[in-house]
């Protein structure tokens, strides 16, 4: 993770940044702003809350009470834009690839989701694909992108199956995160969210991996049977560990140990 900044004067450069934009979408002006470097320093010792492993990541050093600060500051000034305005301030955020401004693009989409049908999915790719942060993979995977999946589940599906299979970590994480919490408890999407959690079986990326297990438990709350006879299959072909024990931690110790008896099948 690319950290910059202290934390005052970060607090305040992302204060402006919202302002910045939102001034500029009302008078119609295209041009493309520039964070103010002398203002931001490259070498600040300060931390983020999130620990993001990726250099990609980029951050303020900004904490979530700041962040909730500057939403809940900025929040009406933005809810009276318009809604292609919004889009156009999210877009702004999200490409910045800071992670404090792209929590704030999704406060901005979860509220009009409903933007986001089949015909501007490429829209959606392209800024998923500047997320490169398990924090907000997880955040926009039970907001912005749980309501996308109810909204069009055939045509959204299709863009999933896409990102898992692609190269990058993020991607994978978010094909498999996205059937967690309240789209598992839907029991919806058992069969495809399996299916995501089965081609990740073996990936190589423990941030990928623990995305699989996540799915996996939160799946077996609706499925129980389903998802916990295939976590036996598991355990008889000898997958990872780390799959098998956070999957059914939620078990009781009768159903676990009858898990972990279960041994790798020998050829």
């Amino acid at each position: 993770m690319h950290v910059v900044t202290e934390p005052a004067l970060i607090a305040r450069l992302s204060d402006r940044t919202c302002a910045y934009f939102m001034n500029k979408l009302r008078s119609n002006s295209t041009s493309q702003y520039i964070l103010d470097k002398a203002l931001a320093g490259d070498n600040s010792p300060y931390v983020a809350d999130a620990n993001e492993p990726d250099d990609r990541y980029k951050s303020y050093g900004v904490r979530a009470k700041g962040k909730k600060e500057i939403i809940s500051k900025h929040k009406k000034d933005i809810r009276d834009l318009s809604q292609s305005q919004q889009i156009k301030l999210a877009t702004k955020l999200i490409q910045s690839r800071y992670g404090e401004e792209q929590s704030v693009a999704l406060f901005i989409l979860e509220n009009i989701s409903n933007y986001y049908s089949p015909k501007n999915f490429y829209e959606l790719d392209v800024l998923i694909r500047c997320i490169h942060g398990w924090s907000k993979v997880d955040s926009y995977s039970g907001t912005l992108l749980r309501d996308i999946l109810f909204n069009h589940p055939v045509n959204f599906i299709q863009l999933v199956k896409q990102w898992n299979q692609d190269d990058d970590r993020w991607l994978k994480r978010f094909s498999v995160v996205l059937f967690t919490r309240k789209v598992a408890d839907s029991g919806q999407f058992t069969s495809i969210g399996l299916d995501m959690c089965d081609r990740l079986l073996f990936d190589n990326e423990p941030l990928v991996l623990k995305g699989v297990v996540w799915a996996l438990k939160d799946l077996m709350k609706t499925e129980k049977k389903l998802i916990l006879d295939y976590i036996k299959g598991l355990r008889k072909k000898g997958v990872s560990s780390l799959v098998t024990l956070y999957a059914i931690k939620d078990l009781k110790e009768e159903e676990r140990n009858e898990v972990l008896s279960i041994k790798k099948k020998r050829l």
